[in-house]
C-alpha cells in the first residue's frame, strides 16, 4: 500500500510541474488566490487523497452494496469525525447512516479543497447531498482577506453543482474561533460570512447555513469545553454540529 501512495504522489507532481510549465503566465497571473486550484506537497495529505480515491473507486463498483450519498467537505474540522478524532462517535451516529464520504483534510484552505475536487474520481451515481465548511484557514493565520476567502468558498460550491448538477448543497458559515467576540479571528470570521449569503444566492441546489451561534453563550463567549483549543469542536461540538445540520441534510436527500 505505501508504494502504490509514493507512486501515486511521484505520479501527480510529475503531472502538476509539466503542466505548471505550460501554463501561460500572464493567465497564472490573472487567478485569484482563494480561487485557483493549488496542491499541498506533504506525504500524509498525498496519502489521504489516495485512501478517499480508494474508496470512491470501490463505491464505483457495482458489486459493492454501500453507494457514497452525501459529502462532507472540509479542513481539520471536519477531518477530525474520523477516526481517533473526537467527532467519530458522532460521525457514526448521524453520518455513518447517511453514506457520507468524510473529505475534511487538516489545515486546508479553499484552494486546496479546489484541487482536490478536481483530482477525485466522479462518483456514480452521484451523491444526493454535500455539506461544505472551508475558509478558517484562509483568514485568522492565513493571508487571504475574507472576502477573498468567501469567494473562494462561492468557487468551491459552483465546482461541485458543475461536477453534481443534480446534487443539493448545504454550505455553512465558518465556525466561530477564539473565545471573546472582540478577537480579531472573530471579526474576520463575522466578515467573511456576512458575504456568503450574496455570492451563493444564484448557484442552483445551494442553502446556506450559519449555525456559529450554537457553540457560543448568550454572550458571545466560546467555552474550551465546547472548543478546547477555541477552533476545534470537541466530542460535544461535534455533537451540537450534528443535531444542527442532519435534518436539513436529511431533507436534501429525500430521507
Amino acid at each position: 500500500m505505501r508504494i502504490f501512495l509514493n507512486r501515486f504522489a511521484v505520479t501527480l507532481l510529475i503531472s502538476l510541474i509539466c503542466n505548471f510549465e505550460a501554463a501561460p503566465a500572464v493567465e497564472l497571473a490573472k487567478e485569484h488566490p482563494s480561487t485557483t486550484a493549488q496542491v499541498r506537497l506533504a506525504s500524509w495529505w498525498f496519502d489521504r487523497h489516495a485512501e478517499k480515491i480508494a474508496e470512491i473507486e470501490k463505491s464505483n463498483n457495482p458489486k459493492d452494496e454501500r453507494k457514497i450519498e452525501l459529502l462532507m467537505v472540509g479542513d481539520s474540522i471536519t477531518n477530525n469525525f474520523d477516526k481517533k478524532g473526537p467527532g467519530e462517535p458522532v460521525w457514526k451516529k448521524y453520518f455513518t447512516p447517511l453514506n457520507a464520504l468524510n473529505l475534511g483534510f487538516g489545515g486546508d484552505r479553499t484552494n486546496h479543497v479546489l484541487w482536490r475536487l478536481e483530482h477525485l474520481p466522479k462518483i456514480k451515481p452521484a451523491p444526493l447531498a454535500a455539506s461544505l465548511m472551508i475558509g478558517t484557514n484562509n483568514i485568522c493565520w492565513g493571508s487571504d482577506k475574507p472576502k477573498q476567502a468567501a469567494e473562494g468558498i462561492q468557487e468551491i460550491t459552483r465546482k461541485l453543482n458543475a461536477i453534481y448538477p443534480k446534487m443539493k448543497i448545504l454550505v455553512l458559515g465558518v465556525f466561530p474561533r477564539r473565545e471573546q467576540l472582540d478577537h480579531p479571528h472573530r471579526k474576520q470570521i463575522i466578515e467573511l460570512n456576512s458575504y456568503l449569503p450574496d455570492l451563493l444566492k444564484d448557484i442552483p441546489n445551494v442553502s446556506f447555513m450559519d449555525i456559529g451561534s450554537e457553540f457560543l453563550d448568550e454572550k458571545g463567549f466560546l467555552s474550551r469545553e465546547m472548543m478546547p483549543d477555541t477552533t476545534h469542536p470537541s466530542e460535544k461540538g461535534h455533537e451540537i454540529w450534528a443535531q444542527a445540520i442532519t435534518p436539513k441534510l436529511r431533507e436534501m436527500m429525500g430521507k
